[in-house]
């Protein structure tokens, strides 16, 4: 019997505490491009993708030899991380409805897309939670005056927390002159990041958005520090568990198209990349001696009664702080008496 004081049993693969993430990175920021000369720039918004190809089908992740992006319109391109099987549903109803749409914005992709993984997901908790009492959306909805109260409650409550795969997509594109960011969650709620300037999906997320978060980006960045920032985030995301190293697909989305990076381009960012990381490397450990040097330069003045932490002050006759060899010498003023 199902109730309101019992637990739901959920099957391992709908537990959010054990289910794996989309193995991927997925990252895009919008920039400023020059559409003119450096003699006449026409600055004006444009956007970047950058992504791996690591694909998630079910419980096995791996790497093909394929791009892991999907051209809705000519100017609308879209980037997935999760079970791969829900996103070519979403694709194959989306086409359906905005493909052949020469004024189909972002926004209307990304609506539509949502609205498609909510669907799925509805059709998903409708086979694992009804379909084996022989009922469905509708002869539920028809019978539950019929169903006790208790068993209803608990049909319902487990459609409620069913949360099925986890997946997101983000879409990027032109609508004018104007690029646009939308992210759409496994819920099918759609965000829109165009003031924010850029966004991540994917188990690499967290670290992709911190490297941008770190480096100051805006979608006033023009285009060689955002290429460098961009690919730089997705690099740091090769750190995390899934996401793919052996390839990096950079698109760029303008308001003449979407053009995918040619490999001379990407080959220079990665001898570039490479040379940043060997003279960050030099630098840390540069600034690392500095600091041992300081520290061994005041270890004489430590012994001679300096402290360490505060190498102009001594800690003689000082209460506020606690003293190696009297441990209980900071409690003084807490306590309010002598120990």
């Amino acid at each position: 019997m199902i109730g309101p004081g019992r637990p739901i049993r959920r099957r391992p693969e709908d537990r959010p505490e054990i289910r794996e993430r989309g193995m991927t990175v997925c990252v895009a920021g919008i920039f400023r491009w020059n559409y003119a000369t450096n003699e006449k720039p026409d600055y004006g918004l444009a956007a970047i993708t950058v992504s791996d190809r690591m694909i998630t089908l079910g419980d096995v992740e791996y790497e093909p030899h394929q791009l892991k992006v999907g051209r809705i319109t000519p100017k609308i391109m879209l980037m997935i991380a999760g079970d791969y099987t829900v996103h070519s549903q979403a694709l194959r109803i989306t086409h359906d409805h905005v493909g052949k749409n020469p004024n189909a914005t972002p926004n209307n992709v990304a609506t539509v897309y949502g609205t498609a993984i909510q669907a799925i997901r509805r059709k998903q908790a409708e086979d694992i939670i009804l379909a084996p009492l022989g009922l469905n959306t509708d002869t539920f909805l028809a019978q539950q005056k019929e169903l006790s109260d208790i068993f209803a409650d608990g049909i319902k409550v487990q459609l409620q927390n069913f949360e099925g795969p986890d997946v997101a997509a983000l879409i990027v594109g032109m609508e004018g002159e104007i690029a646009h960011i939308y992210d759409v969650d496994r819920n099918g709620t759609v965000r829109c990041f165009d003031d924010a300037g850029f966004a991540a999906i994917g188990i690499g997320a967290w670290h992709a958005r911190s490297r941008l978060m770190q480096v100051g980006y805006t979608n006033f960045t023009t285009y060689a520090p955002a290429l460098a920032s961009l690919y730089a985030a997705k690099r740091t995301a090769e750190v995390a568990p899934g996401v793919g190293a052996k390839h990096t697909d950079i698109m760029l989305i303008t308001r003449y198209g979407i053009e995918q990076l040619v490999q001379p381009t990407i080959d220079k960012l990665n001898e570039l990349y490479a040379e940043y990381q060997t003279g960050h490397g030099a630098l840390a450990e540069a600034i690392i001696d500095k600091l041992q040097e300081f520290f061994s330069g005041k270890k004489s003045q430590g012994d001679n009664g300096k402290s360490l932490s505060d190498p102009d002050s001594s800690t003689e006759g000082r209460g506020d702080t606690q003293s190696a060899s009297n441990p209980t010498q900071g409690l003084k003023l807490v306590q309010g008496k002598e120990s």
